[in-house]
């Protein structure tokens, strides 16, 4: 009956600890715009990096939505594979505190992707 209790007590004094430590681990959670967010210009930028930035600015992911536009592709599985050509939302318009922003998203060319531009 002791070990339980111990093991017990142990738990009780984790849990609280990891509690605020955010999903990543990393430390506090991105912030979350209370109000609307100028939207910066994100074509032609990765679409992981343009997802990154958008939290820095307090857009959660959960507001984001990422649409293959390329003809090819159904689903987008891994952001970084992908580059933004279009943004529903247009650079300097405010996107409002719960509307949802659709990033257009196409494969860069292999030439694209480590030359920056056609050969």
């Amino acid at each position: 009956m002791r070990k339980y209790i111990c093991g017990a007590a142990l738990l009780l004094a984790v849990v609280p600890a990891l509690a605020g430590c955010g999903a990543s681990g990393q430390g506090a959670p991105a912030p979350v715009a209370t109000g609307p967010v100028t939207m910066p210009d994100l074509t032609g930028q990765n679409a992981e990096k343009a997802e990154d930035r958008l939290e820095k600015l307090g857009v959660p992911k959960s507001r984001i939505e990422l649409r293959a536009d390329d003809g090819h592709h159904v689903v987008v599985l891994a952001a970084s594979n992908w580059d933004v050509n279009t943004q529903s939302v247009k650079a300097g318009a405010q996107l409002g505190v719960k509307q949802v922003l659709v990033l257009g998203v196409g494969k860069p060319t292999w030439r694209e992707r480590h030359h920056g531009h056609l050969l």
